[in-house]
C-alpha cells in the first residue's frame, strides 16, 4: 500500500459486526496498519451475514464483511485460551490504538478492560464502542444497534407517521454514527497523547451520540426553559411548504423549496400556475400553513414527470429539490464514477468486486480502500513473527490530565448553518482554539431559529445555536468589506486549519481559496465540505442537509415497506457530517505532524453519508438487488423479531431484538412461553425471518399492556436486547442519560442560564471544557489585539469602517 496520512499509526481491532470494524476501517483506509482480532473458528459474526454472491452463504464471500474491513491484515486469536491471550496482550504492547466493541461483562470477566490494559501499554488509546457505554444504569444491558437507535429521541421526534411506530434509517445508523465519533475523538487521543500525558480510555455510547449531537442540538434548550417539544411528523418540515418527499413518475423526489427565490424557480418549472401567484405564498411558513391544499397540487405536477428531470430544471432555475436515488441509482451515477468513488479490488475467493471508496480526499494522501478484507487468520504467521520482536510503546509523554489532545491547534472556521460549526465544535471540545468567522452583515441562520433565551429574539439568544455551535468562539469579519480579505489572511497565517462549507468556488472568489492561503502559511490544511465535492457533474448541486441524503440512496431505505417512503425530518447528515470532517482534519494533521506539509481536503457531504449505504451497496452490486424500506427489520435480515413495538400509554414504544437463539428463548420465556410462540413458523432463525410480519403483530399484542420502561427492564432480566424508545421529553430525566451527564446547564456570557448537550464521548484523562455557542464577535479583542498585534486605533478603524462588525 502506499503510505497513508496516518502511516506509523499501529491500530489493534478486537471489533465485530459494524461499529469497531468501521471505526477501524477508517483508521486503515487512511493508512493506519491495522490488525483485525478475530476470536472464535467463525471469525468476525459479519462473516456470516452476507449479503452473499447468488445468496450462497460463505464467510470469505460476505459483503458487509468486504465494506467494513479493507486494508487490513487478519489474525485468528482463541482468547479463551492462555496462548491466545497472551498473543493478543503482545499486540496490545506495542499498539497506539485499541478499537473494540465488545460489552463491558465481557472484557472484565476476561481482564480485558481499561483498567488492566493501561497498566500494560501506558500510551495506549483504547477505544470502545457500545450501544450505551461503559459506564451508567444501561452499560451492561444487551442491545444492538437498533436498540441504541430508538432512546436516542430521534425516531420518536424526526421520523415515522403519528400513530405510528418510530423508524430508524434503514441501515445500522447508531453503529455508523457512533463510528464516525469514535474515529474523531480517538484519533485526537492518539495525536495527543503528548500532550495530556500518554494515553487514555475514549468511552463511546452510539446512543449517546446522537442523542447529543443530533436530537439535542435543536430541541434539549427550548425543553428545558419552555417544556416544549414535537413529534414526528410523517412530513419533512411540518412549518413549511414545500418541504417533504414526493411521489412522481418514477420514483420521488425531495420537494424543498423555502426562500422566495426557491418558490419561483418552481413556480417557472411548473408553467407558473394561478394557484401559486398568491401573494401569501411567497412566505414559506404561510404555504406550510396551507400545506393541505399546496401538497396535492404539487403532486398532481410530479406525478407527471421523473425525478431527474424534475431535478434536473428545477436546480437551473435555483430550486434545492433532488430525487431521491434508488441505491442503484446512486451506485451508477456518473458524478460517483468521475470522481472515483466506486472501486473495483480483487479477492482471492470472492474474486473482483466493487466497494466504495474514500468518504473524503485528500491532496497529497488521498486514502480510501487498496486491499480487500483479509481471508480469516490470512496474516497470522506475518503478525506473530512481528509480536515477537515488537517492543512496547515507548512513554515520550510530557503533558498533564489537565490538558486536552488538541491544545495548541488553531482552527480558522467559515462554516455556517450546522455541518461546519459541528467540525469546529468537535475540535473544540478536544482542545482546539476555533474562531467561527462570521459578522452581522450576514447572521447565519441558524442563529435566527427558535426558541431564544427568556423569548427574547436576538441572533446572540438562539438555544439551539447555542448548543449546535458550543465548543466554538466568534470573530466578526464582514468579508463583503474593503480590507476584510487582508484582515482574514493575517488571521489564517496564525492557524493550523481553515474548514469552509460553502459551494464549490466560493472561497477563491472571496481571494481565499487554497492557493491563496497558501502563500501566508504554506503548511495550512484547507477543509471544504461541499454537498457533492469539489468536482464532478453534480459539484453544483444545490441541497439543504435535510434533503442530501437523497442523492445517497439513504432515503430509499427508510419508510415502512416498499414503495411507501417516509422522510427523516432533520437534517442527520449535518452532526454526522460535522463530526467525520473533524476526523478528516486530524488525519491530516497526523501527517503534517509527521512530514510538515499541509494539504486541501475535498469532503464529498454526499460520499461520507453514503458510506451509511455499504450494505445495500453490496447487495446491490453482488446480487443486483435493490434494496427498500424495512420499517425497522434488520437491514440484512440477521434477527427476528427486531423492531420497535407498541406500549401502555401515549405513543409510548419499546425496541426487542433476538439475534441469538437464547435472546429468542428469554423473550418466549418472558411472555410466559405462549402456544403460537412454540408453531413452526417460529421454531427457528430462519421460520421467524420468513414469517416476521406475523411474529411482530404477536408481539406486538403482547406488549401493548406494558409499560416502556418496566418491560425492558424485565425483558433485560431475561438476557434479551430491550430498550424504551425516547422521546424528546424523556431525555433529561432518563437515568442513563442523567449518570453520564449528556445535558448540562451552562451560564451564557450574556447573563443567562440554559441547556446544552455536554461531550458525548468520554475521556479518561481528559475533561473536555464545554461552554456555550459564541455571541457574535466575542472574540474580538483577544484575537485582533492580542493574537495578530493590531494597534488599538487601526483596530478602532476598522471597526468603524464595519470590516469588523
Amino acid at each position: 500500500m502506499s503510505k497513508g496520512a496516518l502511516d506509523g499509526i499501529k491500530v489493534v481491532e478486537l471489533g465485530e459486526s459494524v461499529s469497531a470494524p468501521y471505526c477501524a476501517k477508517l483508521f486503515a483506509d487512511y493508512g493506519a496498519d491495522v490488525v483485525k482480532v478475530e476470536s472464535g473458528p467463525a471469525g468476525d459474526p459479519s462473516r456470516s451475514w452476507g449479503p452473499f454472491p447468488g445468496d450462497e452463504p460463505d464467510p470469505e464471500k460476505s459483503g458487509l464483511f468486504h465494506f467494513l474491513n479493507t486494508n487490513k491484515r487478519s489474525i485468528d486469536l482463541d482468547l479463551e485460551t492462555s496462548a491466545g491471550r497472551e498473543a493478543f496482550l503482545d499486540l496490545v504492547r506495542s499498539a497506539d490504538v485499541l478499537i473494540e466493541n465488545m460489552r463491558p461483562a465481557w472484557k472484565r470477566e476476561r481482564e480485558l478492560d481499561w483498567s488492566e490494559l493501561k497498566a500494560l501499554n501506558p500510551q495506549l488509546v483504547m477505544i470502545s464502542i457500545t450501544p450505551f457505554g461503559q459506564t451508567g444504569p444501561y452499560a451492561d444491558w444487551r442491545a444492538y444497534d437498533l436498540n441504541a437507535y430508538h432512546l436516542t429521541g430521534a425516531s420518536n421526534r424526526y421520523c415515522g407517521r403519528p400513530g405510528e411506530m418510530p423508524l430508524e434509517h434503514g441501515t445500522f445508523a447508531a453503529d455508523f454514527f457512533g463510528a464516525v465519533s469514535a474515529a474523531a475523538w480517538g484519533l485526537a487521543a492518539t495525536l495527543g497523547r503528548e500532550n495530556v500525558g500518554g494515553g487514555q480510555h475514549v468511552d463511546v455510547s452510539c446512543a449517546e451520540a446522537i442523542a447529543a449531537a443530533f436530537v439535542g442540538g435543536q430541541n434539549i434548550g427550548g425543553f428545558a426553559q419552555d417544556g416544549a417539544f414535537d413529534k414526528r411528523t410523517g412530513v419533512g418540515m411540518p412549518l413549511a411548504a414545500p418541504a417533504s418527499i414526493v411521489p412522481c413518475k418514477d420514483g420521488h423526489v425531495w420537494m424543498l423549496a423555502l426562500e422566495p427565490g426557491q418558490w419561483n424557480g418552481l413556480r417557472e418549472v411548473m408553467g407558473d400556475p394561478e394557484w401559486m401567484q398568491l401573494e401569501m405564498f411567497q412566505d414559506m411558513f404561510s404555504r406550510g400553513e396551507n400545506a393541505d391544499l399546496i401538497y396535492p397540487l404539487v403532486q398532481e405536477w410530479s406525478a407527471e414527470h421523473t425525478k431527474m428531470d424534475i431535478m434536473d430544471r428545477c436546480q437551473a432555475a435555483g430550486c434545492p429539490i433532488t430525487a431521491v436515488f434508488t441505491v442503484a441509482e446512486a451506485a451508477e451515477h456518473p458524478h460517483l464514477k468521475e470522481r472515483g468513488y466506486i472501486v473495483e479490488l480483487e479477492h482471492p475467493r470472492l474474486g473482483r468486486y466493487q466497494t466504495l471508496g474514500a468518504p473524503f480526499k485528500l491532496s497529497e494522501t488521498p486514502g480510501g480502500p487498496e486491499r480487500p478484507a483479509p481471508l480469516l487468520g490470512e496474516h497470522r504467521d506475518e503478525i506473530l513473527n512481528e509480536g515477537s520482536s515488537a517492543k512496547p510503546k515507548a512513554s515520550t509523554a510530557s503533558g498533564g490530565e489537565s490538558r486536552l489532545p488538541l491544545e495548541g491547534v488553531k482552527v480558522a472556521n467559515f462554516g455556517w448553518v450546522w455541518a461546519g460549526p459541528v467540525t469546529g465544535q468537535t475540535l473544540g471540545f478536544l482542545g482546539a482554539d476555533v474562531l467561527k468567522i462570521e459578522s452581522y452583515a450576514r447572521v447565519d441562520m441558524t442563529r435566527s431559529l427558535p426558541p431564544f433565551a427568556g423569548g427574547e429574539r436576538d441572533p446572540n439568544r438562539s438555544l439551539s445555536n447555542n448548543a449546535c455551535w458550543a465548543g466554538n468562539g466568534s470573530v466578526s469579519i464582514n468579508l463583503k468589506q474593503e480590507g476584510a480579505r487582508e484582515l482574514a489572511l493575517q488571521l489564517i497565517a496564525e492557524c493550523d486549519v481553515v474548514v469552509e462549507n460553502f459551494g464549490p468556488g466560493v472561497m477563491e472568489r472571496l481571494g481565499l481559496g487554497y492557493e491563496e492561503l497558501k502563500k501566508v502559511r504554506e503548511d495550512v490544511i484547507m477543509f471544504s465540505m461541499p454537498a457533492a465535492g469539489l468536482y464532478g457533474p453534480l459539484k453544483d448541486v444545490r441541497t439543504y442537509g435535510l434533503s442530501l441524503t437523497s442523492t445517497t440512496g439513504l432515503d430509499s431505505l427508510v419508510g415502512y415497506e416498499e414503495g411507501d417512503i417516509v422522510p427523516v425530518e432533520n437534517a442527520f447528515s449535518d452532526p454526522y457530517n460535522g463530526i467525520f470532517g473533524a476526523f478528516a482534519i486530524l488525519t491530516a494533521l497526523a501527517h503534517r505532524r509527521r512530514t510538515g506539509q499541509g494539504q486541501q481536503i475535498d469532503f464529498s457531504q454526499q460520499e461520507a453519508v453514503m458510506q451509511m449505504v455499504g450494505p445495500a451497496f453490496s447487495d446491490y452490486v453482488l446480487n443486483q438487488r435493490v434494496a427498500g424500506p424495512l420499517g425497522n427489520q434488520h437491514p440484512l435480515a440477521m434477527a427476528a423479531p427486531h423492531g420497535v413495538f407498541p406500549c401502555a400509554g401515549d405513543d409510548r414504544w419499546i425496541s426487542i431484538v433476538a439475534q441469538e437463539e437464547s435472546e429468542w428463548s428469554g423473550l418466549v420465556s418472558a411472555m410466559g412461553h405462549p402456544e403460537w410462540a412454540s408453531q413452526d413458523e417460529f421454531a427457528d432463525i430462519e421460520s421467524r425471518l420468513a414469517n416476521i410480519q406475523a411474529l411482530h403483530a404477536k408481539i406486538g399484542e403482547w406488549t401493548a399492556g406494558f409499560d416502556d420502561r418496566e418491560l425492558a427492564e424485565t425483558l433485560q432480566a431475561a438476557g434479551v436486547a430491550a430498550a424504551p424508545v425516547l422521546g424528546v421529553d424523556d431525555l433529561l430525566d432518563d437515568p442513563h442519560y442523567k449518570a453520564r451527564q449528556t445535558f448540562i446547564e451552562v451560564d451564557h456570557p450574556l447573563g443567562y442560564r440554559e441547556t446544552i448537550y455536554n461531550a458525548y464521548v468520554k475521556l479518561s484523562r481528559s475533561e473536555p471544557r464545554v461552554f456555550p455557542g459564541p455571541s457574535i464577535g466575542q472574540d474580538n479583542d483577544r484575537v485582533f489585539l492580542e493574537l495578530l498585534g493590531l494597534d488599538e486605533a487601526d483596530y478602532q478603524t476598522l471597526k468603524e469602517n464595519k470590516v469588523i462588525y
